[in-house]
């Protein structure tokens, strides 16, 4: 038996395997925690997220650490100051960096962990000259996103989760696509004197490339009103609102509002269902019925 397989048998006093091994993993965990450039990882992070957003970002605190997930970077209390958002804070953020080729090509990815006022984050950030995020966002409060949907009595409330894949190009411009589904959607409108709860509601966002919003294969499933959306919502202008080319075909199923319907404006079959075109601004829409076969 050769020498080397005496040591790792444990032959003449060595280390046996079941020594060994651990003591290899627990110097490499150690390796990693202390000899990583963990600071300046975290000052490119920051770093970036001013660069691409124009925002501020505040940290109190980052250290390294070990958690359930292994070595990452942790931080709490961060602070993201932009004009769309006002103030973003995040209660609890944790990264690792993700050991790819990607590093060597000036575009590094990054595991992102995140508990923030308005939601929780799991998934991948990559930095570069077109930053990307692609992951899981759950519970989102919608009440707490800056919709602005107030200046056409329009509110939203209760919580959903999403699949994101949405980059931000040199320009500013945000794209990508986001699959999102709710249990506790609430839309609240002018025309009705009332909340509307939906069970379920499932959809697809994709920001275009051109700065529109196209919206599809939403379904709203509730015991009030069930229906479904698709369309576009145009491209923002500083100046003006955005434009809207949607189709809307609702089914109402409470007997109130169906005896309210009329007053909003809406003419419902006997069934309780209406189809609608909306056009117009997002400031002020034009409802139309449309006539189905």
């Amino acid at each position: 038996m050769s020498e080397s397989n005496d040591l790792m048998s444990g032959a003449g006093g060595a280390l046996p395997r079941a020594v060994l091994v651990p003591a290899c993993l627990l110097l490499f965990v150690a390796f990693v925690v202390l000899l990583f450039p963990w600071d300046a990882l975290g000052r490119r992070i920051v770093w970036e997220i001013n660069r691409v957003s124009a925002a501020r970002v505040e940290v109190d605190s980052l250290s390294p650490a070990i958690s359930a997930r292994g070595p990452v970077l942790r931080a709490s209390d961060v602070r993201i100051h932009h004009p769309a958002v006002d103030q973003l804070r995040i209660f609890s953020l944790e990264i690792a960096p993700r050991f790819s080729t990607s590093w060597l090509g000036g575009a590094p990815t990054i595991r992102v962990w995140a508990e923030t006022s308005l939601g929780t984050a799991d998934g991948v950030l990559r930095l570069g000259e077109t930053p990307a995020y692609i992951g899981r966002v759950l519970e989102v409060e919608l009440s707490r996103l800056p919709l602005r949907l107030d200046a056409n009595n329009l509110r939203l409330g209760g919580r959903l989760d999403a699949d994101a894949d949405v980059a931000l190009d040199p320009g500013g411009t945000l794209r990508g696509r986001v699959e999102f589904e709710s249990t506790s959607l609430l839309l609240q409108t002018a025309m009705l004197p009332v909340q509307i709860p939906f069970s379920r509601a499932t959809g697809v966002v994709e920001i275009l490339d051109s700065g529109a919003t196209r919206i599809a294969d939403v379904v709203l499933d509730g015991d009030v009103v069930a229906g479904t959306l698709s369309g576009e919502i145009g491209l923002v202008h500083r100046s003006q609102s955005p434009p809207l080319d949607l189709r809307v075909d609702l089914q109402v199923l409470d007997e109130t509002l169906k005896r309210l319907a009329p007053g909003a404006g809406l003419s419902l079959a006997a069934d309780g269902s209406v189809s609608l075109s909306v056009s117009g601004t997002v400031a002020a829409p034009d409802l139309q019925s449309v006539q189905t076969r």
